[in-house]
């Protein structure tokens, strides 16, 4: 057994042990119970037995107990040295076209995909996808555009040259708008969408950054229950002011208050309030009605408030000329240029920029952190030098035209220019399931460690 498997296969039993605390089973009742010889339980803890044999108990220890054993299988950490890295010929050897009808009724080439570089720690799944399709108008309604389904995935895209951008919004209406390289946007879910160019001779193609939400991290759960209790999860954030209500009604009866009961507790605050007044569409919640609701349900006001809805947010564009970018770190010592990428408020740690590398040597000194997972790619004709610090470790690496990387959050990372010419960097981040309502929740713990080092029993 190798260090980075028996590292593997101790945080497995330290999630075992957990689980078995969880469970108040001493490791002597649990393999009594389990029919298990207490010595091998006391290896599997401890990481002493191979895959096989650990992951055979983890399906015992969940055939028994009421429980999801697939939360005991952990991931495996498949970076290097903190990073994923994919050379651009790697992604063209990856390449796929798919055909889709054209205006003749023939099918006929519509996009080459490639892939770049993903890591299984995060819900990216960025993709480089060439537009085949070229027309000559800007037509929402060409027949010779054909509309995606939608997808699970939220989709944060770059383009690159002269791509025509279309959309099915929430109402049926088709919409085409003109894109340019540097230009960027944001895709809801299922938004029916797609892509051409204007000029077959040009390249034109999008970055599309597919990546998972708390839906995705949620789906196993969701399936489990089925589409009827699904149902009822649902806010209706289209409708105003009626999200707003649903989730103030969630909060009320899952306190196992009526509105009666609340209606009185609000008076004892303030004789004007009305919780049927309050729970009305036709006027919104006030922020005073909001902080005397989130003083008697004992939460946060802003568990409370649900964001308004705006039609622009389900597909938001962001054109790069009318972005003026800002000097990083400071205007005094610009080694970089960023700017910023489209936004959207669903999505607060979804972060997209485009950086334009000034200097042409990397100075860790001047690190770029985030607590986000990071992907980057070299959409520009430069090389880009890397350096990035890792474990107390420096680590250099060169990204040429087409090369992609992911890396690690918290890693610090500086980038070099050599060769002075125009450098383009896409550069986006997202959360992963330590998310910011988890890292609130670890950050209140007596000893958070203890979360993903527990070998010991409860009491």
């Amino acid at each position: 057994m190798n260090d980075e498997m028996h590292k593997y296969l101790k945080a497995v039993g330290s999630r075992i042990r957990c689980e078995l605390n969880d469970l108040k089973r001493t490791t002597e009742s649990a393999a009594k119970e389990l029919e298990v010889p207490l010595k091998d339980l006391k290896d599997i803890i401890e990481g002493k037995k191979d895959e096989e044999t650990t992951f055979r108990f983890i399906d015992r220890l969940s055939d028994f107990y009421p429980i999801d054993g697939k939360q005991l299988y952990l991931l495996k950490d498949d970076t290097i040295n903190g990073i994923r890295y994919m050379g651009s010929s790697a992604s063209y050897k990856s390449r796929r076209v798919f055909n889709r009808k054209s205006k003749s009724g023939e099918l006929k080439p519509y996009y080459e995909y490639r892939d770049t570089a993903m890591s299984r720690l995060c819900l990216f799944k960025p993709e480089w996808i060439l537009m085949l399709r070229e027309v000559n108008d800007f037509d929402p309604y060409n027949p010779d555009m054909v509309l995606n389904k939608g997808h699970n995935l939220h989709q944060f895209g770059l383009f690159v040259g002269p791509v025509n951008f279309y959309w099915e919004d929430i109402n049926g209406i088709n919409h085409c708008t003109k894109m340019q390289t540097r230009d960027s946007n944001y895709i809801t879910p299922f938004l029916k969408h797609s892509f051409t160019t204007r000029d077959a001779n040009e390249l034109a193609y999008i970055v599309a950054c597919t990546n998972g939400g708390e839906v995705s991290r949620a789906q196993r759960e969701a399936y489990a229950l089925g589409p009827e209790l699904l149902k009822n999860f649902i806010l209706n954030f289209r409708s105003k002011n009626e999200a707003s209500i649903q989730l103030l009604k969630q909060y009320i009866f899952n306190d196992i208050h009526s509105l009666d009961s609340i209606d009185k507790l609000l008076k004892s605050f303030d004789k004007k309030l009305d919780i049927y007044k309050i729970i009305s569409t036709d006027t919104a919640i006030t922020s005073y009605e909001y902080e005397v609701l989130s003083s008697i349900l004992k939460v946060e006001v802003s568990d409370l408030v649900f964001p308004e809805y705006r039609e622009e947010d389900d597909m938001v564009l962001n054109y790069n000329s009318s972005t003026k970018p800002h000097s990083y770190p400071s205007i005094e010592n610009p080694r970089y240029l960023i700017h910023q990428c489209a936004k959207t408020s669903k999505m607060p740690f979804l972060k997209g920029s485009i950086i334009e590398v000034l200097c042409t040597e990397t100075d860790i000194s001047y690190p770029i952190k985030r607590s986000l997972h990071t992907y980057m790619i070299n959409f520009g004709k430069s090389e880009i030098n890397l350096e990035y610090k890792y474990k107390d470790k420096i680590y250099k690496k060169k990204l040429y035209p087409y090369d992609s990387i992911y890396l690690k959050p918290f890693i610090q990372f500086a980038l070099g220019n050599p060769s002075r010419g125009k450098s383009n960097l896409f550069c986006v981040g997202i959360s992963g399931s330590m998310n910011l309502a988890a890292q609130k929740e670890l950050s209140t713990l007596a000893e958070p460690p203890r979360v993903i080092t527990e070998l010991q029993e409860w009491y």
